[in-house]
C-alpha cells in the first residue's frame, strides 16, 4: 500500500492529511499559519514538522512515506524553495517531497482536468495557472510591490479607510463608519489615530473581521461597499485573464478556480463580476467553487506525483473518509 501526505500551508493555518492510494483519509492534523514571510524560516519549520509529525501519528502509519506534497503560502521565489525542500528533507516525512505555492493545493481541489487558473483571496492573494501542455504560470504573491491586491489584508485596511473616510466627510455616507469601529472594539473612528499612534490596532482582527463586515453592508444596499465589492471583483478577474491570456488559453474553455476564505463567502455580485471580467474575452469560461477544501487538493496532488488518476473513485473514498473539521471549509 502507498501513502502520500498533503500539506496546505496558509498565512492563518496550516492543514495536514495523510491517505492511502485509493484514497482513504487516515491522518489529519492541523496548526497556525506556517508562512515564512511572517514567522520566518525557523518557525515554518517548527509548524510544519508539528502537523506532519501529528497527521502521521494520528494515522497509525510510519515514516517516511511515498510522497508528501506541501502547498506553502510565501513559497514564490527560488530561494524560497530551496529553503522549504531543505526544511522538508528535515522532517523527512516522506521519501519524496514536492514544494508548491499553496496556489496548487486550489488547483488540486478545484481542476477537473489538471489545468486551468486559479485565485486564492483568503488571508493574501495568490494566483497561478496550468495549460493543457503542462506550462505553468505563478504571479508572485508579495503583496503591492509585485501587482497583488486582494486578500483579507488589503480589503480589511481599505475597508478601514473608507468608514473612516466617510466618518469625516471625505468619502460618501456608510454604514461602515459605524460599524467598523464595533468590530475593532473602540468607541468611534476618532479613536483611530491614536490607536495606531500606540500601535494598539490588531491587524489580524482589521483582516479577520471587516472584510465579512464588507459583505453584509453591501448585502443592505450601502453604495460604498458594493463600489469596493466590485474593485475586487474586477481585481480578480483582471488577474485571472492575464493569466489565461499569457498562457494562451483565450479559446479554451478554462476552468476558474475561486479559493480562500473570501471567495469561499463571497456574494455572488462579487463572482458575477469577475465571470464578467474574464468572460469578454474568454467566452468558455467556468467559475469552479471547489467542493474540497485546499488541503484535500494537495492530497490529489500527491497522488497524482506518484502517479496515480484522481478519478471519481479516489474523489468518493476521500468525501467519505474526510474528517468533519474539513467539511464545509
Amino acid at each position: 500500500m502507498k501513502w502520500v501526505l498533503g500539506v496546505d500551508g496558509g498565512n492563518s493555518k496550516t492543514h495536514a492529511l495523510i491517505c492511502d492510494e485509493n484514497g482513504h483519509v487516515v491522518g489529519f492534523a492541523q496548526a497556525d499559519g506556517s508562512n515564512h514571510e511572517t514567522i520566518g524560516f525557523a518557525g515554518t519549520e517548527r509548524v510544519l514538522e508539528r502537523v506532519a509529525q501529528d497527521a502521521l501519528a494520528r494515522s497509525g502509519v510510519s515514516a517516511p512515506i511515498d510522497c508528501g506534497f506541501w502547498c506553502l503560502a510565501g513559497a514564490d521565489v527560488d530561494t524560497d524553495f530551496t529553503q522549504l525542500s531543505a526544511i522538508a528533507a528535515r522532517i523527512a516525512a516522506a521519501g519524496t517531497n514536492v514544494i508548491k505555492n499553496d496556489i496548487a493545493a486550489a488547483m488540486g481541489a478545484g481542476f477537473s482536468r489538471g489545468w486551468g487558473v486559479a485565485v486564492i483571496c483568503g488571508a493574501g492573494f495568490s494566483s497561478g495557472g496550468i495549460a493543457p501542455d503542462g506550462r505553468e504560470l505563478q504571479f508572485p504573491s508579495l503583496g503591492p510591490a509585485t501587482g497583488d491586491w486582494g486578500g483579507g489584508g488589503d480589503i480589511g485596511l481599505e475597508v478601514l479607510r473608507l468608514a473612516h473616510r466617510s466618518y469625516d466627510g471625505r468619502g460618501e455616507p456608510s454604514v461602515l463608519s459605524v460599524q467598523v469601529p464595533h468590530a475593532l472594539d473602540i468607541k468611534s473612528l476618532e479613536h483611530i489615530p491614536q490607536q495606531l499612534r500606540a500601535e494598539a490596532i490588531d491587524w489580524d482582527v482589521v483582516r479577520d473581521k471587516l472584510p465579512p463586515l464588507l459583505f453584509a453592508a453591501a448585502a443592505e444596499g450601502d453604495r460604498v461597499a458594493i463600489d469596493l465589492i466590485l474593485r475586487i471583483g474586477a481585481e480578480v478577474g483582471t488577474t485571472a485573464l492575464a493569466i489565461i491570456q499569457r498562457l494562451a488559453m483565450e479559446s479554451l474553455d478554462v476552468e476558474l478556480v475561486l479559493s480562500g476564505s473570501l471567495l469561499r463567502s463571497a456574494p455572488a455580485l462579487l463572482i458575477d463580476t469577475i465571470d464578467t471580467v474574464v468572460r469578454e474575452v474568454v467566452a468558455g469560461v467556468r467559475i469552479i467553487q471547489p467542493e474540497f477544501p485546499p488541503v484535500v487538493g494537495a492530497i490529489f496532488q500527491s497522488l497524482r506525483a506518484i502517479g496515480i488518476e484522481v478519478d471519481e473513485r479516489i474523489r468518493s473514498n476521500v468525501r467519505a473518509t474526510l474528517v468533519p473539521e474539513l467539511t464545509g471549509i
